[in-house]
């Protein structure tokens, strides 16, 4: 709520008209952006609980055994 007033506040202070089409349209960004950004993290942590971030680790140790390692 605070990030959409934050937005709508500095595009107002810009000299833009805010029209209920503009408020709406950066409302609907703002909002969206978020919840996908909380989808992309909860598929971070299913991720990680289910598994597959292991199973990818192993299947590229696998392939190079001696891993990322820093030349001195």
């Amino acid at each position: 709520m605070a990030l959409t007033a934050g937005a709508l506040i500095w595009i107002s202070a810009s000299g833009t008209p805010l029209r209920l089409h503009l408020v709406i349209a950066i409302t609907l960004a703002i909002f969206l952006s978020l919840m996908l950004a909380a989808a992309l993290m909860g598929l971070v942590f299913f991720s990680n609980e289910s598994g597959h971030d292991q199973s990818a680790a192993d299947e590229a140790a696998r392939h190079d055994p001696d891993g990322w390692q820093d030349e001195d």
